[in-house]
C-alpha cells in the first residue's frame, strides 16, 4: 500500500506502530551558485553566437549557473537546426509536388507539406521548451530563482609571505641561530 502516491493515512501509522517520513526538506533559502557553463566543444559559429547570446542574457537577469551549459547547447543546436529548415522552406515552399509511384510502376504527382516544415516545428516546439526551462518565457520568468553568493562563505584568510612559504614545503622554516643562542654553551666542554 506504501507508494509514491498511496501514503499510509495517520491512522494505519497508528495502527501498525509506524511512524510517517518527514517529506524531503526543502532547501529554499539556499541560493544557486553564480556561474558562466564552458563553451561547448563541436558546436558552429552560428551556434556558438546563440550560446553566448543567452549566457549574457541570463547572465543579466542573475538567472546563469553551470548547470545551465547542457540545455544552453541544445537550445543553439536547435536554434541553428530552425535557421537551415527556414531557409530551405523559404526556396522550396511549404507544399512541395513530389512523385511517386504506383503498384504497377507508373509516375504520379503528389502535393504534400514539404519535409522541411515538420523539421522546423519541431525545432521551435523544443525551443519554447528549452526556453521555458530557463525561465526566459513570460509564463516561468517568476518561477526560476536568481543565483546569489552561497549562504556563509568561507572567509578568506589573509597569509602572510613566511606562511606561504611554509605551506609550499610542508614544513616549517627554522630561524637561523644568533649570537645569543651560543650565550649558553659550556665552552669549557667543547675543548
Amino acid at each position: 500500500m506504501q507508494g509514491g502516491h498511496n501514503k499510509k493515512s495517520d491512522d494505519l501509522h497508528w495502527l501498525q506502530g509506524t511512524k510517517p517520513e518527514p517529506p524531503p526538506a526543502a532547501k529554499e533559502g539556499t541560493p544557486i551558485p553564480p556561474g558562466r557553463p564552458k563553451y561547448p566543444a563541436g558546436i558552429s559559429a552560428a551556434a556558438k553566437r546563440v550560446f553566448k547570446r543567452l549566457c549574457s542574457l541570463l547572465e543579466e537577469r542573475k538567472h546563469l549557473s553551470h548547470g545551465d551549459g547542457e540545455l544552453l547547447r541544445l537550445y543553439a543546436l536547435l536554434y541553428t537546426r530552425h535557421e537551415k529548415a527556414m531557409a530551405k522552406l523559404e526556396t522550396e515552399g511549404e507544399i512541395c509536388t513530389y512523385i511517386r509511384l504506383d503498384s504497377n510502376g507508373q509516375p504520379h504527382d503528389q502535393v504534400k507539406p514539404n519535409l522541411w516544415l515538420k523539421v522546423a516545428q519541431d525545432s521551435e516546439r523544443n525551443m519554447v521548451a528549452c526556453l521555458d526551462r530557463l525561465g526566459l518565457t513570460p509564463g516561468t520568468r517568476a518561477r526560476v530563482k536568481p543565483t546569489g553568493v552561497v549562504a556563509n562563505p568561507e572567509p578568506v584568510k589573509e597569509v602572510s609571505p613566511e606562511e606561504q612559504f611554509v605551506n609550499a614545503i610542508g614544513k616549517p622554516v627554522q630561524a637561523a641561530p644568533t649570537l645569543d643562542d651560543f650565550e649558553d654553551i659550556d665552552t669549557e666542554n667543547l675543548q
